[in-house]
């Protein structure tokens, strides 16, 4: 399945917006879907890893959260994908 095929079938659109540079992405709830906003003005490599981040926010439903548990659902993600890397890098080590 490719990127376009997973953010098509969960209706979640992907764009562009140069934001300060404090802010590398973020994604909002749109009626029935999502928008993911990617700053352009990072390398590839970290839009990459961003577009990950925000596509696992909307997957773990962090919508729902409290203000006030905003560190917790960012360090919640931030282990998520540290667990994936791992694991990736686990697998390639296999082969």
């Amino acid at each position: 399945m490719t990127l376009e095929d997973f953010c098509g079938q969960n209706n979640i659109s992907i764009i562009y917006h140069s934001f300060p540079t404090k802010i590398r992405g973020l994604c909002i709830k749109v009626d029935d879907g999502f928008v993911v906003a990617i700053n352009p003005r990072f390398s590839s490599g970290s839009m990459k890893r961003t577009l990950m981040h925000e596509i696992m926010h909307i997957m773990k439903n962090h919508f729902c959260c409290e203000s006030c548990e905003y560190e917790k659902c960012e360090k919640e993600i931030d282990n998520l994908l540290i667990d994936m890397k791992t694991q990736i890098s686990s697998d390639e080590a296999k082969y």
